[in-house]
């Protein structure tokens, strides 16, 4: 028996415009809540505005949209919150233009390129400077946790398309707002999520691991023993590993701490001019005087004597 493949049903967009309007910015205030969640934007400048929102309807009370707009700030205020609660987050993709985003106390700016979360159950604002594209992906936060992903670790938190991880949600992204997605892309795009905001996580506990080692080394560098063996055993961590986590920034254990010393001697140059240059070296772990001078010179084009006398 041949069983027919179920057919695909499309989902209809809805279609907002300011296009014709003779008061368009105040249309749009009221089209932004009725899309999404109570919302207030607000007017930058006196520049003629128009705005577009397409937004397709998906499973479980999630939608995604492409908006086209002007410059504007868009406030989730607390009277926005009591006036209509929304347990869900924004999943905004910067597709062309720039934003200022801010919740909880943390600010970033979000390139063409970049995805950031915000979550519509606490206070938020979004500045766009000038004319923006954005996809916006509206979902439930349940349908987040089912999926392994707590909102709260990610508010606020940019994450390129270069990470790896948001190329493929891009890709997704730019083909569902561009065509007519179909009910069930948002299981599809939930597991890309899912895997994607994992990586992310596990590469932002893997950056502030970096900066902890790196002020170590900073603090310590004055000890002409410091090795990547010692500071791998003062963490914990196989000396393999602490390489690794180096080479995230492209660099050597080796190579940060001798630019670390090499600054830090430069300063105390230029602030203690008296101060014999050989006592300099060895207050911050160069255990040759020629070592450092030869180093001093590759990395500022000149030897510390010359530095002073040119300042």
């Amino acid at each position: 028996m041949h069983l027919e493949r179920p057919k695909q049903t499309n989902v209809p967009a809805k279609v907002w415009s300011t296009k014709g309007l003779a008061k368009p910015f105040g249309y749009w205030q009221e089209t932004v809540s009725q899309a999404y969640t109570a919302l207030s934007p607000e007017p930058v400048d006196s520049r003629p505005f128009h705005g577009q929102i397409k937004l397709f309807e998906l499973a479980d009370d999630a939608s995604i949209s492409s908006i086209k707009a002007g410059a504007q700030i868009v406030r989730r205020t607390r009277q926005d919150i009591q006036l209509r609660a929304c347990e869900a987050v924004f999943i905004n993709f910067q597709l062309q233009g720039q934003s200022t985003i801010s919740q909880r106390g943390i600010e970033a700016k979000i390139d063409a390129g970049s995805l950031v979360l915000l979550d519509a159950t606490e206070p938020f604002a979004m500045k766009f400077d000038r004319q923006f594209e954005q996809a916006c992906l509206h979902l439930p936060k349940s349908a987040l946790e089912v999926n392994g992903i707590r909102a709260s670790e990610f508010v606020g938190r940019a994450v390129t398309r270069q990470s790896g991880f948001a190329a493929p949600l891009f890709s997704a992204i730019d083909s569902l707002t561009a065509g007519v997605p179909a009910p069930h892309v948002l299981p599809g795009l939930m597991q890309m999520l899912s895997f994607g905001l994992s990586n992310a996580r596990r590469n932002a506990v893997a950056d502030q691991h970096l900066v902890t080692v790196q002020n170590f080394v900073v603090h310590n560098m004055g000890n002409s023993d410091l090795s990547p063996g010692l500071t791998a055993r003062h963490f914990r961590i196989s000396t393999r590993h602490l390489h690794k986590l180096f080479a995230r920034d492209g660099i050597t254990f080796g190579t940060f701490l001798l630019d670390a010393r090499l600054q830090a001697c430069r300063k105390r140059i230029l602030a203690s001019p008296d101060e014999p240059v050989s006592l300099v070296a060895f207050a911050h772990g160069f255990r040759s005087q020629s070592h450092f001078s030869r180093a001093f010179r590759q990395k500022f084009g000149c030897s510390p004597n010359q530095l002073r006398k040119s300042h």
